[in-house]
């Protein structure tokens, strides 16, 4: 008679999502993961598969995660330039408060480049970003909140790269006054 496999999917996902976080792909063995997940190796992969299918879960829960938090706050606002503005400002304290630094990023570094599977993945994630962010910024051109002149969709993407470089710039010198000033500088250059 089979085994059955009793275990909090979300949570065993997240717990390798963190070990992952913090070694890296290559750096993390099964065995990091399944002292991590609290679950026996037949366990896992039963239910996920092995470390690559695992990672790909994570990664993309990493990404859900995130979009559903952004989504949600811009909700909450009836403008679309407040909600573009507070994300800004939240991914510079971001920046700032995250010791980790972003998954994301770090997976575009360490294994993208290689693998064809999670580069599809990190950019399926991107333009599910990128889009939103497009609708809000096209939201606030509508609404004459933002020069109707310019493109919705390259303000959105220059947003989007300009984190990636707060990022850099924190690690380097780790100086959060600087990251503040930048993200009120991006919000003047895209309000004038």
């Amino acid at each position: 008679m089979a085994r059955t496999v009793e275990f909090n999917e979300a949570e065993t996902i997240e717990k390798a999502m963190n070990v992952f976080w913090e070694k890296g792909y290559h750096g993390t063995s099964m065995q990091d993961l399944v002292e991590a997940m609290q679950i026996n190796r037949s366990s896992l992969y039963n239910t996920i598969g092995d470390k690559h299918c695992l990672f790909l879960k994570c990664i993309s829960n990493y990404a859900e995660a995130g979009m559903a938090e952004v989504k949600a706050k811009a909700a909450r606002e009836t403008s679309a330039l407040q909600a573009i503005i507070n994300i800004i400002r939240d991914k510079a304290a971001w920046v700032v408060d995250c010791e980790k630094g972003c998954l994301g990023v770090k997976t575009i570094f360490e294994i993208a480049p290689e693998d064809a599977q999670v580069r599809n993945l990190l950019n399926k994630n991107n333009e599910m970003y990128l889009e939103f962010l497009t609708s809000l910024v096209q939201k606030a051109i509508d609404d004459k909140e933002l020069d109707s002149r310019e493109d919705a969709a390259l303000v959105a993407e220059y947003i989007m790269t300009t984190f990636t470089g707060w990022k850099q710039a924190y690690i380097l010198h780790g100086n959060p006054i600087s990251i503040k000033k930048m993200s009120e500088f991006l919000i003047k250059s895209i309000t004038k």
